[in-house]
């Protein structure tokens, strides 16, 4: 019965809270329930059950039963979150402060020397001639099948 009547706790909290601009004056909110009314106190949000006791009525607090291991859970995933948006806010300032000639982060951009533009040129070359090579052998005939090998180090 009591966890029955924590989800109809939370289901009361969350009708509360859409159900804010009808009774807007009120601080209470009284939904029916098997044996009597929940009472949800807007400004605490504590949650009792009332009940007819004989000829009175008589509200008692709806205990929560929720692990504090989900309360520990939202908390860290609370302070991942503001940490992320912190994060997200610094990356913003420092692309606003940046202007698209600026460079790479650490300084001014550095176009290359002419002897590093022979070197990357002079690999391109070798890499060039390895693959037209590579080529040149896929273009040989294929031996027949039952000739021997080649000898060794030949191609």
């Amino acid at each position: 019965m009591i966890y029955g009547a924590t989800l109809m706790v939370l289901a009361l909290a969350s009708a509360a809270v859409a159900d804010t601009t009808d009774n807007a004056g009120g601080r209470f909110t009284m939904s029916p329930v098997d044996g009597g009314f929940l009472r949800l106190d807007r400004q605490t949000g504590a949650v009792a059950m009332c009940a007819r006791s004989g000829t009175t009525w008589a509200c008692a607090p709806v205990e929560d039963h929720t692990p504090t291991a989900a309360a520990a859970e939202v908390s860290k995933l609370e302070q991942e979150n503001k940490d992320l948006k912190d994060r997200v806010k610094a990356l913003e300032e420092t692309l606003e402060t940046k202007t698209p000639l600026d460079g790479p982060p650490g300084g001014k951009m550095q176009l290359p020397t002419d002897q590093e533009v022979d070197q990357a040129l002079d690999y391109l070359e070798r890499v060039y001639k390895k693959v037209r090579d590579r080529m040149k052998d896929l273009d040989k005939p294929l031996p027949p099948p039952d000739a021997p090998p080649p000898p060794k180090g030949s191609l």
